[in-house]
């Protein structure tokens, strides 16, 4: 009866590490400028193809002033290097960048009480490259 037990443990211990370990590779790593990101919020995630991140830390990570207009659900940022404005509304699939429209594919929205951006569009708005490596999950940000 024990050895019965024990090999039920181990086939549940041994299911769960590899639930554990597919989780894990599952991670999306952001770097900016040659430094990881620490998304304490909400972990990136991929949607419609696009990494979605929480709008304050790849703003902050970007070096941009960020503010959160609740009753418009909107926003907004100015990246004073480059002279940049970004506006974007959550459910929106535009953004304002310097005031011209930019479409989007996957628009700002709230999870779990966060709001999350694509990553691409907000640096490509800030005049950043961005490189996607497909093999570690990585988002680096130039």
């Amino acid at each position: 009866m024990k050895k019965k037990i024990f090999a039920a443990f181990l086939a549940v211990t041994s299911v769960f590490m590899s639930f554990s370990s597919v989780m894990a590779d599952d991670a999306i790593t952001v770097i900016v400028n040659n430094k990881e990101v620490v998304f304490e919020e909400v972990s990136p995630f991929i949607e419609n193809g696009h990494t979605l991140v929480p709008f304050r830390a790849i703003f902050e990570a970007l070096g941009s002033d960020v503010v959160w207009d609740g009753e418009r659900r909107t926003v907004l940022s100015y990246d004073e290097a480059s002279g940049t404005t970004i506006g974007l509304q959550i459910d929106s699939n535009s953004m304002l960048v310097n005031n011209s429209p930019v479409t989007l594919e996957t628009p700002a929205r709230i999870v779990n009480d966060f709001t999350v951006v694509p990553v691409r569009a907000i640096s490509e708005g800030l005049n950043r490259q961005v490189d996607w490596d497909n093999d570690t999950r990585t988002v680096t940000v130039h």
